[in-house]
């Protein structure tokens, strides 16, 4: 696996991270908060933040944000020796709020109707830099470009696909559960979203994502592989 890729399933892998944003109220130091995230159509991060909450606050003084993202699930102990990922950007308020509050509340199912019954609102977070450490003494560099992929599935396309699988394909969805050796237990999983290279389920309260083992562009490439998975045994798994 590439050093772009590895840096790109941290990105798609991880739900939440610290947003480090310029301090209005204290000039000169930063201010760090734990938000959750999905990607968007691009690929990049997708935020939705309380417009009273300081970051949001800080934002509108100055969009130059990072989100700090650490690998799920690490086996090691030493925190130094886990893949982690610091996203540079430039924070964006969202416009097309229809598009981004079916992408997001798929993923955040919680949290929906915050932004017409609340005073939440969405961002995007357009990046210009990253710095991923693959472990200690191991970082490097890395631009969108090489690790950023944009979603080839429109919202609507995902929709239908989702929709169509948590319909009528639940326990396809319990059986990739098993593939990935998510626990489980309620065997009430559902499916949040997809993309080129893997599908993200929520399970028992937490996003997880099951990666594809080829890529995927169009509907019926994804239904071919969703397919395969599904019939797939547990003594055949990655």
């Amino acid at each position: 696996m590439t050093v772009a890729k590895r840096a790109r399933l941290v990105l798609q892998s991880v739900f939440s991270g610290v947003l480090s944003t310029h301090s209005k109220k204290f000039a000169g130091y930063p201010f760090g908060s734990v938000v959750p995230f999905c990607p968007d159509q691009t690929g990049q991060p997708l935020l939705l933040i309380s417009r009273l909450a300081q970051h949001t606050q800080n934002i509108a003084d100055n969009p130059r944000v990072a989100l700090t993202l650490l690998e799920p699930n690490p086996q090691q102990g030493d925190v130094q020796q886990v893949e982690r990922l610091t996203l540079l950007a430039d924070a964006e308020k969202v416009y097309q709020v229809d598009e981004a509050a079916q992408r997001y509340y798929r993923c955040f199912p919680q949290a929906r109707g915050y932004h017409d019954e609340l005073d939440f609102e969405f961002y995007r977070l357009n990046l210009i830099q990253l710095r991923f450490i693959e472990g200690f003494g191991q970082a490097r560099w890395l631009s969108p470009g090489d690790v950023v992929l944009a979603n080839p599935f429109s919202t609507e396309q995902l929709a239908r696909i989702v929709d169509h699988m948590n319909e009528d394909h639940s326990d396809a969805i319990q059986h990739y559960c098993d593939l990935a050796a998510i626990p489980n237990p309620g065997r009430a999983a559902v499916m949040a979203a997809m993309d080129s290279e893997g599908m993200v389920l929520w399970v028992n309260n937490h996003l997880h994502r099951v990666e594809f083992a080829r890529s995927v562009t169009t509907s019926e490439d994804a239904r071919a592989i969703l397919v395969e998975m599904a019939r797939t045994p547990l003594n055949q798994r990655p």
